[in-house]
């Protein structure tokens, strides 16, 4: 199966001309950030992001260094996002490792995010056009409010099937679309090639969320994620959502137990609550919600590589159809 390892390969020295611009733009001269960034540079990060951002923009011209520097900056707010993400879950582990917080303290985390948003809004006002720099903060703005739709579905325990593929399009897609858009703007693409991969960075996003929220009910699969995680966070996905609707009888009952974990921060899990995410785990598994939310990934992956029919083959949409595969079965 392909890999974003393959796609590195295939990039070759432009992927190392963005790792190149990203390193600058995060440098500092405050040796405690210094060594926070050492930490997260040396984490495990797939880089999927500023990958689909090259090769679209291969797929449509010549590359420039607004080029690097969109591609940078989908990574460096893609980190941001995590960072952040992780003192608001309280998150101590990330990608198997301990999370930024959990390493170097909740406030220290907060600021390295805040960090690397400013620097990555640097980078795009310097070398890039209003255009591209709209992509991006576009994507910020969804970002936040898919996030905070979340939070309020989790309060309230009312996600419909809807507002679930309203939440993932803001926290994950809309940022594949700006690195993607980005991409083709910066290099002059047509209107048509545009959409084609605005189309094929939306699903690829659909996609990529879905196969994150299959992993959290297959403790069986070891990803570096902590199965049960949504869960304890009273967050209903789309597996949960397959699940209720092929067992409806049981719906008010699952929801009811899950309504009993009580979201506080910094509260360690109860045994009541373990058991709870246990059995909804269960729940999921023995009606086929983990199949349910797999098919409408299928379909996404699907769409993604049909957006791509497009664009002129070459070698880099070829590789851009094997990565919306790679997304729908990676175990990572």
């Amino acid at each position: 199966m392909t890999t974003t390892q393959d796609a590195r390969e295939l990039l070759g020295s432009d992927f190392e001309k963005y790792r190149q611009t990203l390193s600058v733009a995060i440098q500092s001269p405050e040796p405690y950030l210094e060594a926070i960034n050492r930490y997260v540079l040396g984490g495990r990060s797939k880089e999927i992001r500023p990958v689909v951002c090259l090769l679209a923009a291969r797929c449509c011209g010549k590359l420039s260094y607004a080029n690097y520097c969109c591609a940078a900056a989908s990574e460096m707010l893609h980190t941001a996002t995590l960072i952040h993400d992780d003192v608001a879950d309280q998150a101590t582990m990330r990608r198997g490792a301990p999370s930024i917080a959990a390493m170097f303290g909740p406030a220290a985390a907060v600021l390295t995010g805040d960090f690397w948003l400013s620097r990555s809004l640097h980078l795009l006002a310097k070398y890039c056009s209003p255009e591209i720099i709209d992509c991006f903060a576009e994507s910020v703005k969804k970002m936040s409010e898919g996030e905070l739709l979340q939070l309020d579905k989790a309060d309230k325990l009312d996600t419909t099937e809807e507002d679930y593929f309203t939440i993932i399009y803001g926290k994950t897609a809309a940022l594949f679309v700006a690195a993607v858009k980005s991409a083709a703007l910066a290099v002059g693409a047509d209107e048509k090639s545009t959409e084609a991969l605005v189309g094929y960075a939306e699903n690829l996003g659909l996609a990529f969320q879905i196969r994150d929220d299959i992993f959290d009910y297959s403790p069986d699969i070891q990803t570096g994620k902590v199965a049960g995680a949504d869960v304890k966070e009273r967050k209903i996905t789309l597996p949960l959502i397959g699940a209720l609707k092929n067992a409806p009888s049981k719906a008010p009952a699952i929801l009811s137990r899950i309504g009993q974990i009580e979201s506080v921060f910094m509260k360690e899990v109860t045994e009541a609550e373990a058991k709870i995410i246990a059995d909804t785990t269960a729940f999921v598994r023995e009606n086929g919600g983990l199949e349910y939310a797999q098919a409408r990934l299928e379909k996404h992956t699907v769409l993604a590589k049909e957006a791509l029919e497009k664009i002129q083959p070459s070698k880099d949409r070829e590789m851009l159809s094997a990565i919306a595969e790679y997304v729908g079965r990676r175990l990572t």
